[in-house]
């Protein structure tokens, strides 16, 4: 069986086709490659550093004092990303409070650290508040928690989407869908 000449000319023409799309295709990516590494070059400045087990702490007369350590960070201008946090926070009446959390951002210039994935806050009385994320202004003493939150005590349990902990008014809210369970003893 013969194949006619027809078909070898429509199928030549037509790999021609493709060979010449791919090689612009692959000419036009080379250069999408080199654009995002020169604009990486200009992000990656001199301002990035990585730290390892980064500690911050603060001891002042008009602040409360805080512990902050990381596994490690990446310092890029104010902001630090901390990786595996573990921190310790004095409250009002030197309540004290330990906070950890597998990532976060922190800013020093204002004193807030926002954290993400597993957040877990325990105080001295061993109450205990998981959730998502969270916002510690360090400054204004507010936590803001949200995406699950779940606080539990000895005799209760509460669930909420989101929560506030203002430390200068000493309240707690809760919002969106709670949840409240009071164990019987």
């Amino acid at each position: 069986m013969r194949i006619p000449n027809v078909v070898i000319l429509i199928l030549t023409i037509f790999f021609s086709i493709i060979v010449s799309i791919f090689l612009f295709q692959s000419s036009r990516d080379t250069k999408t490659d080199e654009s995002v590494l020169i604009e990486f070059d200009k992000i990656s400045s001199s301002e990035i550093v990585e730290i390892s087990n980064p500690v911050f702490k603060s001891k002042g007369l008009d602040t409360k004092s805080y512990i902050i350590e990381a596994s490690r960070g990446i310092q890029n201008g104010d902001d630090i990303e901390l990786y595996n946090i573990i921190s310790e926070f004095e409250g009002e009446n030197e309540k004290k409070y330990r906070v950890s959390a597998e990532k976060g951002f922190y800013n020093q210039q204002n004193e807030t650290i926002e954290l993400f994935k597993n957040v877990i806050i325990i105080d001295e009385l061993y109450n205990k508040t998981s959730t998502k994320k969270a916002l510690i202004d360090i400054n204004g003493k507010k936590i803001s928690l949200s995406e699950e939150v779940v606080s539990t005590s000895s005799n209760s349990s509460i669930t909420s989407d989101y929560s506030i902990v203002d430390e200068v008014n000493n309240t707690i809210t809760y919002f969106g869908n709670v949840k409240v369970k009071i164990l019987n003893e």
